[in-house]
């Protein structure tokens, strides 16, 4: 059975550029690790949600126990990085609703010195609707093999019914 940490490291990977992520006031650096991992941990439930419903009738999912922090069974590399980009999308979606206070809190001056808040609010969203449609494309090619050969799956039309 994989642990929860396999795939919060996978994740703590793809944001380790990230200052925001990591940096705490008054905290050591393994302090401020252990608070990511903590906060990354709560992104696994809502990642594995997801994953859940969108690979819904494929490959019998039925991934997690809470009470022990572990997956029901050993998790491929690939359910691994499908989770952790997941949990990517899921953490960059929330930064949308910092996007307003942000542009409001510049007055026209700074504005005119500064790159178009607008546009770079634009920006923004295109890179989360992209990570999500990206999500999206590693789940649809999932479901499409079978989660340990990878093999893909096929309809033989030569069985009769």
């Amino acid at each position: 059975m994989t642990s929860v940490s396999t795939v919060v490291d996978s994740f703590l990977k793809k944001v380790e550029e990230d200052d925001d992520f990591f940096e705490y006031y008054n905290c050591t650096d393994e302090e401020a690790l252990a608070i990511a991992q903590e906060r990354a941990a709560g992104y696994v439930d809502e990642a594995v949600s997801y994953f859940a419903l969108q690979a819904k009738g494929c490959n019998d999912i039925n991934f997690f126990d809470k009470t022990s922090d572990t997956f029901n069974f050993d998790l491929t590399a690939t359910e691994v990085e499908i989770l952790a980009r997941i949990m990517h999308w899921i953490y960059l979606e929330r930064g949308i609703s910092k996007l307003k206070p942000v542009i409001n809190s510049f007055t026209s001056s700074e504005i005119k010195m500064l790159f178009s808040p607008a546009n770079e609010r634009k920006t923004f969203l295109e890179m989360v609707n992209s990570k999500k449609k990206e999500v999206d494309i590693l789940i649809s090619n999932y479901r499409a093999v079978d989660r340990l050969t990878g093999k893909l799956k096929t309809i033989n039309y030569d069985d009769e019914v």
